[in-house]
């Protein structure tokens, strides 16, 4: 399991394209990844889960990747995060 944990910065991030998107990086892992923030967790297949979260800009999230090619799905949803949230 790897987890890294992300400030989000930009407030468009939120909005459900940019989050469709990535949903689509993770899909592209067999690795199960589920974002956190807070108490509230959810996983990165639906995207109507993400949006209960109460994510907002400047909000702490964690992002957890389990599986067989975790450390390649981490290093993508990582560098996703930094460009685009």
């Amino acid at each position: 399991m790897k987890q890294f944990s992300y400030v989000l910065t930009n407030k468009d991030a939120l909005q459900s394209r940019p989050m469709g998107n990535l949903m689509r990086e993770a899909s592209r892992f067999s690795s199960r990844v589920s974002v956190a923030n807070g108490a509230k967790a959810a996983g990165l297949r639906e995207i109507r889960d993400l949006m209960n979260l109460d994510m907002q800009c400047g909000s702490r999230v964690t992002v957890t990747v389990e599986g067989k090619d975790e450390e390649a799905a981490v290093a993508a949803i990582q560098n996703y995060f930094v460009a685009n949230m």
